[in-house]
């Protein structure tokens, strides 16, 4: 199963498969089906999403489009999506915390993912790499909170959006360590980059498949990773976890639908997604890039929400984050 493979059946736990599977119907009318993208162009899921969009059309042999609708920390696409008409034609494919934690830092988000969204297939878990500008005169994540310490204020940090695991995980490695460094937000991992490469800020938590052609171009510097051992992509790269004590996460990436959508079209939706991200072109691209394709039924991914829902909760109340 893998090292991420393993992580996602302990965050599940004992979770009961179902026994048997609906009967499959024709996938119903002759619309294309619109894959939602709630971020810009340049980040892992758009990367991703546009590996699966032909690979599915093949299998369902139907027209699929990708449709970027960002903002929002995902929420402005999400909310489209969460009021759609469920009948299969209109998915959304999200990182966890489009689902797991805006509600928890937005008043009006205009979804409850956990009652207005149909969960269809949990696809890919990566770790997070905390990348600096090789300008920053840090080599490892030691020196990197020793020049934070000594200067407060002084390191900036990118994120794809309030929320985002590569906020909120610099959050927690802030107040675990003791050290004081600046949020700067942006509306995607594209122009989020693109400022770190210009060295307009110095330091970001990105996931793995995205930050590793930077890295492996010396464009990036790679200081640790949020997974609990060193990943395969990057074995020298020692984990947050060796400096930070109990500092482990792990982001993970599903398509869903709106609410009230027939068992079998999710049924169906579940069979050729997975068949899709199971493709051996798309599983190579993501582990050449340090990701692994880890799948569920629609249950497995509704328990898991309801899982990481609840322990964002806990966090963002913890850390003292108020709804904006």
């Amino acid at each position: 199963m893998g090292k991420i493979g393993d992580w996602f059946a302990h965050v599940l736990g004992l979770v009961l498969l179902a026994i048997a599977t609906p009967a499959m119907a024709q996938f119903p009318g002759t619309a294309p089906i619109t894959i939602v993208m709630p971020y810009p162009p340049g980040g892992l899921g758009d990367y991703f999403v546009r590996l699966v969009a032909p690979k599915l059309a093949e299998s369902l042999g139907t027209t699929v489009l990708v449709d970027n609708r960002p903002g929002a920390n995902g929420g402005i696409g999400t909310a489209a999506v969460a009021r759609a008409k469920p009948d299969g034609h209109t998915i959304i494919f999200v990182p966890a915390s489009t689902i797991t934690t805006n509600q928890w830092l937005m008043k009006d988000i205009g979804y409850d993912p956990l009652k207005d969204l149909t969960p269809l297939a949990l696809v890919l878990a990566v770790p997070n790499v905390l990348v600096v500008n090789p300008s920053v005169p840090a080599t490892t994540l030691p020196e990197l909170l020793e020049l934070a310490r000594k200067k407060p204020g002084s390191v900036n940090y990118a994120s794809v959006g309030m929320g985002s695991s590569t906020h909120l995980q610099a959050e927690m490695l802030k107040r675990a360590a003791n050290i004081d460094i600046v949020h700067v937000a942006y509306k995607g991992a594209g122009p989020a980059l693109q400022d770190l490469l210009a060295g307009q800020v110095q330091m970001m938590f990105d996931n793995m498949p995205n930050a590793l052609p930077l890295i492996q171009a010396g464009k990036l510097r790679a200081l640790a990773v949020t997974s609990a051992k060193a990943s395969p992509a990057l074995p020298d790269v020692p984990p947050v976890g060796k400096f930070v004590p109990g500092f482990e996460e792990m982001p993970w990436f599903a398509f869903l639908g709106p609410a009230g959508m027939p068992s079998d079209i999710v049924s169906k939706l579940n069979e050729h997604l997975i068949r899709a991200v199971k493709s051996p072109d798309i599983v190579k691209a993501l582990e050449a890039r340090g990701g692994e394709i880890t799948t569920s039924t629609p249950g497995q991914l509704a328990d898991l929400m309801k899982v990481e829902s609840d322990k964002m909760g806990r966090l963002i109340k913890d850390a003292g984050i108020s709804p904006q």
